[in-house]
């Protein structure tokens, strides 16, 4: 039987969606995961789902808050220490915490992918589950450039920030494993919802241009995805193999992409009503998509 690969965007609070509809499918049609790949927020459920502790990761978001993700505050004092050389507006020390407790490496017994970007050199790097430096690769792959301080993961990879300036839907990390089947869950609508009022701050300033930013690359990289599954499929009716600039056969993937038709809030938003909101949203969308 061919493998299943779970792919996770990145998207902050909005990570909720992807508990939602990554339980919906497990729970109610039967899936499983032999590959996992994520990015940002998607790296930490992944890596959750990747040692299947299924309850802890419900019981983690049903708790969650914005104290328990991150510290500090926006205010004069932040750009004053900004100015003096601060590397971010936030501390993320409290998910930091998480990360530490939560994470126990030998318990991850799928084949697990996380994308990290470093600062330094622009390079993105992918840390696979059995990496002795995956829970800094984690905490790293979550972190937003500014909001967040980058963090060190080894003398080769410091300055990490989230995997998400490179790959927002990490589709390309899993295609490697050679999977029969590839599950997008994307936190993100394919077009950005209209602002009721114009941005305050720079903070707000910056997290507007991620989500349009965002909305665009994920559609993009998904619509490629299939758009070269639907020409390797209408190529091999007509007898046809179409290969990559390597010379390696394309191979036409099952696929399933679940994302939201709707705004599913501020990327920093972990109020209890927008986290359970997003997890129904998530059992919803993809009860509709998979059926």
């Amino acid at each position: 039987m061919g493998k299943t690969a779970l792919v996770l965007s990145g998207g902050g609070a909005k990570g909720a969606f992807q508990v939602g509809a990554e339980k919906y499918l497990r729970e109610e049609k039967g899936y499983s995961w032999d590959i996992i790949g994520g990015v940002s927020v998607g790296a930490l459920n992944g890596t959750m789902l990747a040692m299947e502790k299924y309850t802890r990761l419900e019981a983690i978001w049903k708790s969650i808050c914005n104290s328990k993700v991150y510290s500090g505050k926006f205010n004069f004092m932040t750009l004053w220490k900004l100015y003096r050389g601060a590397k971010s507006i936030y501390s993320n020390d409290p998910l930091a915490a998480i990360i530490e407790r939560e994470v126990e490496p030998e318990k991850i017994v799928k084949d697990l992918r996380i994308g990290t970007v470093s600062l330094n050199s622009g390079r993105y790097t992918v840390y696979s589950g059995d990496d002795p430096n995956i829970k800094r690769a984690v905490l790293a792959s979550t972190v937003v450039p500014i909001v967040w301080p980058p963090q060190y993961v080894s003398s080769e990879c410091q300055m990490m920030v989230d995997g998400s300036l490179r790959r927002f839907s990490p589709i390309g990390d899993v295609i490697d494993a050679d999977p029969e089947e590839v599950v997008v869950i994307n936190c993100w609508p394919k077009h950005p919802a209209p602002l009721e009022q114009p941005p305050r701050n720079i903070l707000d300033i910056a997290i507007r241009a991620l989500d349009i930013s965002s909305s665009g690359i994920i559609y993009s990289d998904i619509h490629e995805f299939t758009q070269i599954n639907s020409s390797v499929r209408e190529a091999a009716e007509h007898g046809v193999t179409l290969h990559n600039v390597k010379g390696k056969p394309f191979k036409e993937y099952k696929s399933l992409i679940i994302e939201p038709t709707e705004h599913l809030g501020w990327v920093l938003d972990f109020s209890h009503e927008t986290v359970e909101r997003g997890k129904q949203m998530g059992w919803e969308r993809a009860k509709e998509v998979a059926g």
